[in-house]
């Protein structure tokens, strides 16, 4: 590798890497990087154009003593590197892979040819004449050539064809924006948080409010073609939506449809789109059972998609505005795929299909498809965006092409007439642990602080017996893993490492083992989840059970012996006992719709809140009969989770609204709500401790904002 003696940097396409730091950049911006995958880049680097041997990569990054997966390790650190480059292994830009060889890096650094290695035959095998050896060698030249000039071209354009992404608002996780729309001119855009819509002029930064009544509260969900009007959704209280077209300039907004919300307006204006808005859920502003159409001053609506069984998120038009594009997934989001709805013939058809694909889609007026994908490493690098040509029956053409290079989850899109701008939300946290400590009456929390210091995901599931320490799975060392912290330390202790990932750790009823979840990163009939015991001590893990999409397991206290575990099937939840010391499920399943649930400390009841029935209601269900009975909580639409409190008198709820507030709340069995908690951050859920008196809080912190993207075509 030629460097210059005086500098670290190492120059490579549009990225730049600084030996001395360990950063990569793009176009100056620095690029999330781990160490290993830092190390194989840096290795690959020092001998360009040849080929690097796993082994040699093994010695450079593990030392003979450093017992690993080696083969797992490897290809995952070759996965990360290649996603920070924005390439895939089958069309590789920089780092060609060589089957059960190595690795080699294959374009120029620092503006010099990558250089490889020349064999040549022995001469008693040189049989061809000088004549047709020059003629041979001039036409291998001359393809050499054409070859390089034309992959320079693709892989180097000129400098304005950079990707440029441009964060245009910045509001703090307290009042993050929840919508944003870019004007079709791209002069301006509009987008709307806690306080109210604003208009911002994109070029100077000016913002402006957009007038609205009193009391009006809207998220932007599209511009209309003439570049005055916005089409947004009013969402006034839980269980209430509707779309309203109003002016940038003010006015009075003028109503188009009722029980409606996350509307698109066609590329000529004259229809929208529209999910139909029933029950009102914290995610039903991006996802919905119906989509209906209606000309754009509101008249004539028409459901074009409806299916019980599934989810579709917000459309988005072709260029022609024959045709909608929107996400389709089953109620446990097991199958995800991306549908083209010719809706004046009532024709569809799936055009992609991943497992990673998320609600967010556009759809360009040369006819490529913007979609997003999560990311399938590291939970805390959320999605990315990724571009496809489709053709006129809607087939995709080419391979996909990722277009973004940062962390967060991507929302909403939308972009200009011609299509040169990209709008969209990006939203950076991740679920942080807390510890409270309730006042001695319990309804009230005294004392409130983070357990978890660092960026990771952590997610608290349960205690250790003493309720000196709090057991989470955490993605801080690449995959999910379990671990144990003490309340009065700042480190947590890794208690079970896999490749796989590891979720939900839960005290068995004696409190003498830890159950957790291990689940492949891509689960099949043929690689179920699995069930496995471990000692609170630790030591090596035993398997309980095997079973597919495990999604919730729990034990009862002493001196009950009862522990139940969760799969989705098709769109129902099943839910059996079993013995923890054998594995053997006790009875018949128990059949729910997609809920969440949680076991009482005497094991004689699960409480469930069901999914988009009644938001406001839990159901109290035998787990030795078929008895249930309901309980109401009065006022508080919205609620999603629940866990017991540790004398089994009471449920813990957080409770969540259309604008972003949520609450911690304490239900007693009489349905007499205690508020222990209120946050602009997201709550999750909250476990308590054996004894009752502290509770681990998970909370997420997200800033969104949003973004701007040229020159990803």
């Amino acid at each position: 590798m030629s460097t210059n003696s005086s500098s670290s940097i190492v120059r490579f396409g549009t990225f730049e890497l600084d030996l001395q730091t360990s950063e990569l950049r793009h176009a100056g911006q620095k690029v999330k990087l781990q160490e290993q995958p830092f190390q194989v880049l840096a290795t690959l680097l020092e001998h360009p154009g040849k080929i690097v041997t796993r082994e040699e990569l093994r010695n450079k990054l593990w030392p003979q003593d450093t017992f690993v997966d080696f083969d797992h390790s490897l290809n995952a650190a070759i996965k990360r590197l290649r996603d920070a480059l924005g390439e895939s292994a089958d069309a590789p830009v920089f780092i060609e892979t060589l089957a059960r060889r190595g690795y080699r890096f294959i374009a120029p650094v620092n503006g010099s040819s990558a250089s490889g290695v020349v064999e040549t035959a022995p001469a008693a095998e040189q049989g061809l004449s000088s004549f047709w050896t020059r003629r041979i060698a001039i036409s291998c030249l001359a393809l050499i050539i054409i070859a390089s000039l034309v992959w320079a071209m693709w892989r180097h354009p000129l400098q304005h064809t950079d990707i440029i992404e441009r964060k245009l608002t910045s509001n703090s996780s307290e009042n993050g924006v929840n919508s944003a729309a870019v004007s079709p001119d791209g002069k301006y855009l509009a987008y709307s948080d806690n306080t109210g819509v604003y208009l911002k002029l994109i070029r100077t930064g000016e913002v402006h409010p957009v007038p609205l009544p009193p009391n009006f509260s809207a998220r932007v969900d599209d511009w209309f073609p003439d570049g005055s009007h916005l089409l947004v959704s009013r969402r006034d209280q839980p269980g209430k939506a509707s779309l309203w077209n109003i002016s940038v300039f003010g006015g009075s907004p003028r109503p188009l449809a009722d029980n409606a919300s996350g509307g698109s307006v066609s590329p000529n204006g004259a229809h929208i789109s529209f999910h139909r808005v029933y029950v009102t859920t914290p995610v039903d502003y991006w996802l919905g059972r119906e989509i209906w159409i209606m000309h754009s001053d509101g008249t004539d609506a028409v459901k074009v998609v409806a299916d019980n069984g599934w989810l579709v998120g917000k459309p988005t038009w072709s260029p022609d505005g024959k045709r909608i594009a929107y996400f389709r997934t089953n109620l446990d989001w097991t199958t995800r795929s991306v549908e083209v709805n010719d809706w004046q013939n009532a024709r569809a058809e799936t055009v992609l299909s991943d497992n990673l694909l998320t609600p967010a889609l556009h759809w360009l007026p040369d006819g490529r498809l913007i979609y997003v994908l999560a990311n399938e490493e590291n939970w805390d690098q959320g999605s990315s965006l990724w571009m496809v040509s489709l053709q006129q029956s809607g087939k995709t053409s080419v391979p996909s092409k990722r277009i973004t290079q940062g962390n967060g989850w991507i929302t909403q899109i939308n972009g200009t007439a011609d299509g040169k701008k990209l709008i969209f939300l990006r939203d950076n946290g991740a679920p942080t642990t807390y510890i409270g400590t309730l006042a001695a009456d319990g309804t009230t929390l005294i004392a409130y602080k983070r357990l978890t210091l660092d960026e990771s995901v952590s997610i608290p599931t349960s205690w250790t017996p003493d309720g000196t320490a709090v057991l989470f799975s955490s993605d801080r060392n690449g995959t999910p893993e379990i671990f144990k912290q003490a309340t009065d330390q700042p480190l947590a202790e890794n208690l079970v490492t896999s490749t796989e990932q590891l979720l939900l750790p839960r005290v068995t009823y004696d409190g003498s083992e830890l159950l957790y979840v291990s689940t492949p990163k891509s689960a099949t009939p043929e690689k179920p989840s699995s069930i496995f015991a471990v000692p609170i001590a630790g030591g090596t893990s035993r398997l309980v059970l095997k079973d597919v999409n495990i999604l919730n397991v729990q034990c009862a206290r002493l001196p009950s012996t009862v522990c139940m575990y969760s799969t989705t099937k098709g769109n129902v939840v099943e839910t059996y006992r079993f013995d923890v010391k054998s594995g053997k499920s006790t009875g018949t399943a128990q059949i729910d719709p997609p809920c969440n649930w949680s076991l009482s400390p005497d094991g004689s009841q699960r409480a469930v809140i069901r999914e988009g029935v009644n938001e406001a209601t839990i159901q109290f269900r035998s787990t030795s009969s078929d008895k249930t009975h309901d309980l109401v909580v009065k006022g508080w639409s919205g609620l999603s989770t629940v866990d017991w409190s540790a004398d089994g008198k009471s449920l813990l709820l957080p409770w969540h609204n259309h604008d972003r507030e949520s609450a911690l709340l304490k239900v007693a069995l009489d349905g007499k709500v205690s508020v222990l908690l209120r946050s602009s951050n997201f709550i999750a859920f909250a476990i308590p401790s054996p004894d009752g008196r502290l509770l681990a809080i998970s909370e997420v912190s997200l800033a969104k904002n949003a973004w701007q993207m040229e020159n990803f075509r």
